[in-house]
């Protein structure tokens, strides 16, 4: 088990997540497991507060006791740990929400072990991916986090931070979230685990650019920095990403006539529901769009957004920040009673993700109050 572990690891780490996913499944079915082809998203739909249910039931000082002694489970819990993020890249999202619920289900019915906290991770992102239960994902990840403070996790932590800033790390003060993936991405790379590292950089890159957090032209050489790495380390999976947020960046400096580089960002087939690059590629052009004034596209990539993005992603917001300003720099030029309901609708949808996100929602709020005030 432990080979056939780091085989998946390994073809993780190349982009190889077909092989990654394969290998995780035939171990697992291997094991007694049941992996679906393919599910009904309904039926999954209820998995998740059924999953939900039993959390709220089980979690205790009780549960917290017993822990999950059975070797082969552990390893059962690692497969789906790694095929769950194999199937991110390559699985439509409700079969990566059934993978997170079974595997979280089997955590409640079986006790607790050093990868339970990764286990409610993961379950916190799905709940937040619906936007419906925001205090409650906050509250699981907090929990994990916790969780993880019982066990002798140091090889475990860079991932761990990752995880939960990736599920609600919005929710809290962009600066701070900075600050961790900074000492996770040191952390990650001097214990071996390039791969989390990787994906470590290329969230403090996101939230640099989105925070302000960093001068541009800085960032352009952080960024340039961890591309070298990447090819250095031989890993793939966050390349695309990273090349994302360079061209925003070159964009925003001198609309790339000095600082872009031959490599560039491929959007690939946007009808596939596993190409997880899309609600990058929309967010950055958004942002790109808006900030060089061209607003009608800064609006058609909006809603594209719109679309794709799930409403409990910061993306999903952000993008709704820049698309309330261009509507806003259209009713300056000439009044309409639709758009100005757009907008509107926008900052009330703001008002309520302020309540979880005060301190990175509620300066956006009031600009855009102040900006219809003004018209």
């Amino acid at each position: 088990l432990p080979s056939y572990f780091v085989l998946s690891q390994l073809f993780q780490a190349q982009g190889k997540v077909v092989d990654a996913y394969g290998t995780c499944s035939s171990i697992l079915t291997q094991l007694g497991e049941t992996i679906p082809d393919s599910g009904d998203p309904e039926v999954v739909g209820a998995m998740i507060p059924e999953t939900l249910r039993k959390y709220d039931e089980v979690y205790c000082d009780d549960w917290l006791g017993k822990k999950m002694e059975d070797y082969t489970l552990r390893y059962v819990i690692r497969f789906y740990l790694q095929m769950s993020q194999a199937a991110f890249f390559s699985k439509a999202p409700h079969i990566v929400a059934y993978f997170f619920c079974k595997v979280a289900q089997l955590s409640l019915e079986n006790g607790v072990c050093q990868h339970t906290p990764q286990v409610f991770l993961q379950l916190s992102h799905i709940i937040m991916r619906s936007g419906n239960n925001i205090a409650c994902a906050h509250r699981i990840a907090k929990n994990a986090m916790a969780l993880s403070e019982r066990f002798n996790v140091s090889d475990q932590m860079a991932q761990l931070n990752l995880n939960f800033t990736n599920a609600v790390g919005h929710l809290e003060w962009f600066h701070a979230g900075v600050q961790r993936l900074r000492v996770c991405f040191d952390s990650a790379l001097s214990s071996g685990n390039a791969e989390i590292g990787f994906f470590c950089a290329l969230q403090l890159v996101i939230f640099s650019i989105l925070s302000g957090e960093k001068e541009l032209t800085s960032l352009l050489k952080d960024i340039d920095y961890y591309l070298h790495l990447l090819e250095t380390y031989k890993s793939e999976v966050s390349k695309n990403f990273l090349l994302s947020s360079r061209e925003t960046v070159s964009m925003l400096i001198d609309k790339g006539e000095a600082t872009s580089i031959e490599a560039k960002e491929y959007l690939g087939d946007v009808t596939d529901p596993g190409n997880k690059f899309v609600a990058t590629f929309y967010c950055q052009q958004v942002l790109r769009n808006f900030w060089l004034g061209y607003g009608e596209r800064c609006r058609h990539f909006a809603k594209k957004g719109f679309a794709r993005i799930p409403q409990g992603r910061y993306f999903f917001h952000i993008i709704k920040f820049y698309y309330g300003l261009s509507l806003l720099e259209m009713l300056k030029k000439k009044l309409n009673s639709a758009r100005q309901k757009e907008v509107e609708e926008i900052i009330e949808s703001m008002k309520v993700a302020v309540k979880h996100a005060d301190s990175n929602i509620r300066n956006k709020l009031e600009l855009l109050q102040a900006e219809l005030h003004g018209l």
